[in-house]
């Protein structure tokens, strides 16, 4: 199980390099004799950065963004899935898979695999109807960044 102190860490470390790594492209796209910096800076750091998933997030009004990793358990002895109750959260959420394989079903989508690398997203209060750890042995880990308008729960149960 990872602490807080270790995933703000991890985190800021991170954003450090992703910052780092973001100045320098820029001061690397000023450095070309004969072009304006402003003008060739988008396109050069769209094209050395280009983000894995965009998605609208719509007005949420006042919110706050978290980020966690979640731990999934092997599958139980004997077969079936682990506690997971069917849910819609408040807010919209981004998933990265970090370790080992999961199935994932949000609707009005079919259940999809996800591998190590993959992620997805979620709207808001849309049903998630399954996250299950496709391993017998392995853990799972899925780091998740999610945006929640304040005060509101992060998840609310539905009907299976």
């Amino acid at each position: 199980m990872i602490t807080r102190r270790e995933m703000n860490a991890a985190f800021c470390t991170s954003l450090i390099a992703l910052l780092s790594g973001a100045g320098a492209a820029l001061r690397a796209d000023a450095a070309v004799p004969g072009q304006n910096a402003q003008q060739n800076a988008p396109s050069g750091a769209a094209r050395r950065f280009p983000p894995l998933l965009q998605e609208s997030i719509g007005d949420i009004g006042d919110a706050e963004a978290s980020m966690l990793i979640l731990n999934i358990a092997p599958k139980p002895p004997g077969g079936g899935h682990g506690p997971f109750t069917a849910h819609k959260h408040s807010g919209p959420v981004f998933a990265y898979v970090l370790e080992g394989s999961v199935e994932n079903q949000v609707e009005p989508e079919e259940p999809k695999t996800y591998n190590v690398g993959d992620f997805w997203y979620e709207p808001a209060m849309h049903v998630h109807r399954s996250l299950r750890n496709l391993s017998d042995t392995q853990q799972a880990r899925i780091l998740i960044f999610q945006v929640l308008p304040k005060g509101k729960p992060p998840a609310y149960p539905v009907q299976q």
